[in-house]
């Protein structure tokens, strides 16, 4: 089935944003929470702006990762979040030959995002709130908070005073736990941009929960000359396994039996439904960089991904790290494939009746203003999609089939497989009833 309606997808699309602003106006981390490297920053209150360091060289980095389930439950409210542990060491080293004092910043998130109204917090809430200790070896600084700074590029940075002797190497240590983000995920290579598949309705598996941690580097580009090393260990195992077995969210059996009665009412949608099966959310895992080029390591027993440069001279949010996990919108059992059949043909024909209302006023207008003129009956000025075939079930069936490693050779569905962070899939655990159904309807002929 070729052709599309572009005010159905604008309208989709306007949805899917709503959603991703009520899920930022609920997490307690923002929409992009993240985490930032110690950096030179120079002024005071809001002013304070990002600076360079012509003195003070960061000669070494290693940053621990440790992500954790947040508190219960992490639901569909987005009221709660999952948390990481940070653990960082910085060797700092004087270049010159006087003292010389630095006022340095960290920001735990970057754009700006706060929900909260920190003004209506005491300093003592906004440091516990983080966990927030940064030191040395002899002592811990006193911090203080602002929110953001002046282009508003990064917000949450905690700020201090360090005094270096001449030629002094100073280890610091900054520790701290925040939450991610939950919400609205994609499951694109680049969702910035806008993708257009031969059939629009593939556009069903393009989203999905998700939920991210990220560690922002390029504030680690402030100081003197260039990192000689940087290290960066994640151990990401026991919390993948806890969400592998959560799904997208996690909730009382008495409140979704509860959650889903108030539903039953209402019209839904696909993105709707496609979480409310008792089978976990098969997990997606999207990590920049790609997880292939982190090495696992063991450390004091404890089992690691690690990421090591040498030297790092960070530039962007291109060299950002990003832990991005997402539960697809995609069946998990044949019942769940049966209600995606009912809500894409039900779509599908509403949109197509759409079209032909449409044309049929615009042949009425026709008549109405010229009489006498011949009036096309073929549908004219707006192409009408054609119906809901068997095919178009095939290459639904058939999409599903390749996110389960099940190869289908189908070029109907070529572009959107291409576009998708998941493609080619490894084989993953199918519900035998789903797939049963699944190859039921790709073997299907056209008509």
């Amino acid at each position: 089935m070729e052709g599309s309606d572009k005010g159905d997808i604008a309208f989709m699309r306007r949805n899917l944003l709503r959603l991703l602003i009520l899920c930022w106006m609920c997490c307690p981390g923002g929409i992009l929470s993240a985490w930032g490297n110690a950096g030179v920053f120079r002024g005071s209150g809001a002013t304070v702006v990002l600076d360079s360091s012509e003195e003070i060289q960061m000669v070494e980095e290693e940053i621990v990762m440790t992500p954790m389930r947040g508190n219960w439950p992490i639901d569909e409210s987005c009221r709660n979040c999952d948390w990481t542990r940070f653990e960082c060491s910085f060797k700092l080293r004087n270049l010159s030959e006087r003292v010389v004092t630095v006022p340095v910043g960290f920001p735990v998130s970057t754009d700006a995002v706060s929900v909260r109204d920190s003004s209506t917090l005491s300093h003592a809430d906004l440091v516990a709130n983080f966990s927030f200790v940064a030191g040395t070896r002899d002592e811990t600084f006193p911090v203080r908070f602002v929110p953001y700074d002046r282009e508003r590029k990064f917000s949450n940075i905690f700020l201090w005073e360090m005094t270096f002797q001449p030629g002094e190497e100073i280890l610091l240590k900054v520790f701290y736990i925040t939450g991610g983000y939950l919400g609205l995920g994609s499951t694109l290579r680049d969702p910035t941009k806008p993708v257009h598949y031969r059939h629009e309705y593939l556009h069903s598996f393009d989203y999905g929960i998700g939920q991210m941690q990220q560690y922002i580097t390029v504030t680690g580009g402030s100081w003197a000359g260039e990192i000689e090393q940087a290290r960066f260990r994640i151990s990401p195992f026991e919390f993948e396994e806890y969400l592998a077995t959560r799904g997208a969210f996690e909730e009382s059996a008495a409140k979704r039996k509860d959650r889903q009665t108030k539903r039953s009412s209402k019209k839904k949608n696909w993105m709707q439904m496609a979480f409310e099966s008792d089978v976990p959310a098969p997990l997606v895992i999207n990590w920049q960089p790609e997880r292939s080029k982190w090495r696992e390591v063991e450390v004091d027993r404890r089992r690691y991904l690690e990421l090591t440069y040498a030297p790092f001279r960070p530039q962007g949010k291109e060299d950002n790290l990003i832990f991005q996990y997402v539960f697809p919108a995609v069946p998990v059992t044949a019942q769940q494939f049966e209600m995606l059949l009912g809500c894409v043909r039900e779509e599908w024909e509403r949109k197509r009746q759409r079209v032909l209302e449409r044309n049929a006023a615009a042949r009425e207008k026709l008549r109405q203003e010229n009489p006498e003129a011949a009036v096309p009956e073929n549908g004219e000025p707006f192409p009408v999609p054609p119906e809901f075939t068997v095919q178009d079930e095939k290459n639904l069936a058939d999409a599903v089939l390749e996110f389960y490693g099940i190869r289908r050779s189908n070029p109907e569905i070529q572009d959107f497989l291409d576009a998708q962070i998941w493609y080619p899939a490894e084989t993953r655990p199918i519900d035998p009833a789903l797939r049963e159904r699944l190859e039921q309807v790709g073997s299907q002929q056209p008509e």
